[in-house]
């Protein structure tokens, strides 16, 4: 198999590197780590060894090679028709073809049925409804939904490795930036453009993402806010169902769902970083209404929210050729 990555040196890119060589260990011929020019000379952990990062060229990628892409939207609209026409196999973590009607948007524990035969692009969802459906698909097995309300508290780590350096910067009181923007002792109420609308383009990601996923009519509220905390997101989810819930029964349901982890006290973000699970906690009902659920849900947004997700799907798709 020759598998790669495209955009190696950022976060998500060496995470998904790492994670190629965990969960594939001896099944990758040839190991493609892709960056820009700006990347040369540098390397990337694989299997234990450090890789040297090409320069990356889309004409470069072989037939049939399996590719993981870790570039912004606008990268990923330059390099991903090429690597189709070549003959490769895609899985983007951009949000460029998540929301395409022709492009599966896949989490395996929970929608592998979406990815048809011969499908060569799968689209990664984003961190944060990744760790969502993870925990609502297998709830929805309980009882139908009427709407659910998730506010999310998510690391600077979702906004890529440069923001973690910047985090740095405001802790050693070093950032040019005026303080209202800083992510240090302080927590930003809107995360990406708002597109002069009332939703903020986080917002709008998890909501639309976690409707084409579950393939369900129920509405999502969604308020995100990035808090100063290096890696790890924490969403505080609502669930209305149309009939009683019980708390128990949901935690029962969710230690036998994959992927997913329960702590009756839930989990904070420092006990998740370098973790593969999703973790679901202080499950608890309303006093007064039985039909709401509450819960706490926390995972690695760097792995489980990006590069591990992307590293199962692409092992969902090539089968009997990395078992």
């Amino acid at each position: 198999m020759i598998a790669g990555v495209v955009g190696a040196t950022g976060l998500v890119g060496r995470e998904m590197a790492a994670t190629l060589g965990r969960l594939l260990p001896g099944r990758i011929d040839r190991f493609l780590p892709f960056a820009s020019d700006g990347s040369a000379g540098r390397t990337v952990e694989f299997e234990g060894r450090r890789v040297a990062v090409l320069p990356f060229d889309p004409g470069s990628i072989p037939e049939g090679a399996w590719m993981l892409g870790a570039t912004s939207a606008a990268v990923a609209s330059e390099w991903v028709p090429e690597a189709l026409r070549r003959g490769a196999v895609v899985i983007d973590n951009s949000s460029r073809y998540r929301m395409d009607p022709g492009v599966p948007l896949v989490v395996p524990e929970v929608n592998p049925h979406a990815i048809p035969a011969g499908c060569r692009l799968v689209a990664n969802p984003n961190c944060s409804t990744i760790q969502l459906v993870a925990v609502l698909a297998p709830l929805l097995d309980l009882a139908g939904v009427e709407w659910v309300a998730v506010s999310t508290y998510q690391s600077v780590s979702g906004a890529g490795g440069p923001a973690l350096d910047e985090l740095e910067a405001q802790q050693k009181g070093r950032s040019p930036l005026p303080r209202e923007g800083w992510f240090h002792e302080n927590i930003l109420t809107s995360i990406g453009q708002d597109g002069g609308g009332v939703w903020c383009e986080e917002e709008t990601k998890l909501m639309n993402e976690t409707a084409k996923i579950l393939g369900r009519g129920f509405p999502v509220f969604a308020a995100c806010a990035r808090v100063p905390v290096r890696v790890g997101h924490v969403e505080s989810v609502t669930v209305r169902f149309e009939s009683c819930v019980d708390a128990g029964a949901a935690a029962r349901r969710l230690e036998s769902a994959p992927g997913v982890a329960v702590s009756a006290a839930g989990a904070p973000p420092v006990s998740v970083a370098g973790t593969d699970e999703v973790v679901a906690g202080r499950l608890r009902n309303h006093p007064s209404d039985g039909r709401i659920l509450q819960l706490w849900i926390t995972a690695d947004n760097v792995r489980k929210g990006a590069a591990l997700n992307a590293v199962q799907i692409l092992r969902l798709m090539a089968g009997d050729a990395v078992r």
